[in-house]
């Protein structure tokens, strides 16, 4: 399964009755623009109270990108073939020469909240983000609108939000693009789930290398740099023993703290996550140098960490997990990640990230919706989004065949359907869309076949598109060693491939299958391309040889 980020919902401290707080007006020389992309997703919700004047927030500003049009013509170049900019990446200074905010553009940003009595000002590395910390009462003057607590009928769930889009002067809004953290509505979630009776076959690296075609690569991960963004903790005693166990040669594990999140001491309910990561990574390419980030679980906690992916540039892979369907996520948190994410594959980053375990219904354990929806991150066009399969093998552990995973509603089914937010890129034309569409790929997902890992001291059998995330990721680190550099956003590549006439050397196309649930009517996947499987799995030697 596949671990969601969970943004624990904040009980506000209670409003005093009779007591409400004044959001002064504007003066009237100064115009006030509204950023409509940060307006809370408060459907289906009851507005309870005030949220207290005292009450600490810590939210973030996302600053606009220069030379937006300019920019996506590189990424288009920079996986073109027929481009002479094709994989000549950038550095992050190189990124922010011609495409970042400017240190002008920061200070005007700092300057504002500064004026509005904020603290714990923190600007990203690639100067994209600036995050902070302030009362409510402070940020509804600031942004011109109240925050109340809000009850969601169908999730039962209390949080807080700002009750109208935020609002600022036509000169701060010239530099600032959203505002992220006014509410804590967003679930972000993992979703491995454990040690279920109807396991066929678990896997293990063995069978993962055979059926997948990895063994003859000579690769092993040595060299690459794996970043993996998480929202909890892991214990290095757990990968040492599934190391050891398989005999796994591993490259070093290193935790990166952001927002001065660690934790690593006392890991939560995400443990089962953050080590299915490392160690199905570790299955396939072991050797590789992992880097665990830890953030927040909170908006402003993730987009300080794909900034500081980005900004620190370390890492050549990076592979995700947690998510939230679109609708929680909320346009100003997905926009703003995904501007981070194009600045990681500007500078060659492949992301991965799981595509959701709750077929068509993304949003269903989240709010209870069994409307269509699609998970972010998966949905960003510049991450490839994972699908999740069965997979069948010999007694010899030889591919046998895989069918789109779909357990029920009991254990969840592969995640896919129609992006709400971002529009189709161009690679993704051929599959008749206006909008982005998932999952790209897929690998073993389903609980018939899950991955048997270590984590909190035991030996468990782990499913959900939460392990063929890593799975890619793992591949793509190999890719990473046998072509010698970072391969930035893969997507043109795979579906390149998967539109010619090498598709059956690179991918087995999974044909059988659906992703209906939770009584919604879902896709049902079918020879090339479908909105279950994607393009299938990899034929590691094969796919390989496709890639350069």
């Amino acid at each position: 399964m596949r671990l969601r980020k969970l943004v624990a919902a904040a009980v506000p401290l209670p409003a005093l009755l009779g007591l409400a707080v004044a959001v002064p007006a504007a003066a009237a020389s100064e115009p006030l623009v509204t950023l409509a992309d940060s307006a809370a997703p408060l459907v289906n919700s009851d507005r309870t109270g005030d949220v207290a004047g005292a009450q600490q927030i810590t939210a973030a500003l996302s600053l606009k990108l220069h030379n937006q049009q300019a920019l996506e013509k590189f990424l288009a170049d920079v996986q073109n073939p027929a481009s002479p900019q094709y994989h000549h990446f950038l550095t992050p200074a190189q990124f922010n020469a011609e495409f970042g905010p400017t240190q002008a553009d920061v200070d005007k940003a700092v300057s504002f909240l500064g004026k509005a009595g904020a603290t714990g000002i923190e600007v990203s590395g690639n100067r994209q983000a600036v995050t902070f910390s302030g009362s409510a009462a402070q940020l509804e003057a600031a942004f011109h609108t109240r925050i109340g607590t809000y009850h969601d009928k169908s999730s039962g769930r209390n949080f807080f939000a700002n009750d109208a889009a935020p609002t600022v002067s036509a000169d701060v809004s010239g530099v600032v693009a959203n505002v992220v953290g006014l509410d804590n509505h967003a679930v972000r979630t993992h979703s491995a789930k454990a040690a279920q009776p109807n396991v066929v076959k678990s896997v293990t690296p063995p069978i993962l290398k055979t059926a997948y075609g990895t063994s003859g690569l000579s690769a092993t991960g040595s060299g690459v740099k794996v970043g993996f963004v998480e929202f909890d903790g892991y214990k290095k005693a757990d990968v040492t023993k599934y190391d050891s166990t398989y005999g796994l040669s591993a490259g070093t594990v290193t935790t990166v703290p952001v927002s001065g999140a660690n934790y690593d001491s006392a890991p939560g309910d995400g443990q089962i996550e953050v080590e299915l990561d490392i160690e199905v990574v570790h299955a396939l390419a072991a050797a590789a140098n992992d880097y665990v980030y830890e953030a927040p679980n909170s908006s402003a906690g993730e987009l300080a960490m794909y900034q500081k992916i980005a900004s620190d540039h370390t890492v050549n892979v990076v592979s995700i997990s947690w998510g939230a369907c679109e609708s929680a996520e909320g346009s100003s948190a997905a926009n703003s990640v995904s501007n981070a994410i194009a600045t990681g594959t500007a500078e060659g980053i492949s992301y991965f990230a799981a595509a959701g375990d709750d077929g068509t219904t993304d949003c269903y354990r989240q709010t209870g919706s069994t409307a269509k929806a699609v998970d972010f991150p998966a949905s960003s066009p510049n991450v490839t989004g994972v699908g999740g399969t069965q997979l069948t093998v010999t007694s010899s552990n030889a591919y046998s065949s895989e069918k789109a995973w779909n357990d029920g509603a009991s254990n969840g089914s592969t995640g896919g359907g129609i992006s709400t937010v971002f529009t189709a890129p161009s690679w993704q034309s051929a599959q008749s869309t206006t909008k982005r569409k998932v999952p790209d790929v897929s690998a073993d997902a389903a609980s018939g076949s899950g991955y048997y890992i270590y984590t909190a001291g035991a030996w468990e059998t782990v499913w959900g598109t939460s392990g063929a995330a890593p799975l890619w990721a793992a591949f793509a680190t190999l890719q990473n060693q046998v072509h010698g550099g970072g391969l930035g956003n893969l997507n043109p590549k795979f579906y390149s491939i998967g539109n010619g006439s090498s598709y059956g050397t690179g991918f087995h196309d999974v044909t059988t299958g659906n992703n209906t649930l939770h009584g919604t009517t879902g896709f049902t996947a079918g020879t090339g391309y479908d909105q279950v499987t994607g393009w299938g799995s990899f034929k590691g030697s094969g796919l390989s040889g496709l890639i350069g």
